[in-house]
């Protein structure tokens, strides 16, 4: 899930609906990386 959303209530929401991660615009470069690695890698 890619946005501007920051709260606890929202990030709920996102994994009641399927969401597996959460970046907050703006991020780093590295951020998207590692949450990329994380669902991709064992």
């Amino acid at each position: 899930m890619l946005t501007t959303e920051w709260t606890d209530e929202m990030k709920m929401k996102g994994k009641e609906v399927g969401a597996k991660g959460w970046l907050v615009k703006p991020f780093k470069p590295e951020q998207l990386l590692a949450a990329v690695a994380k669902m991709i890698l064992p």
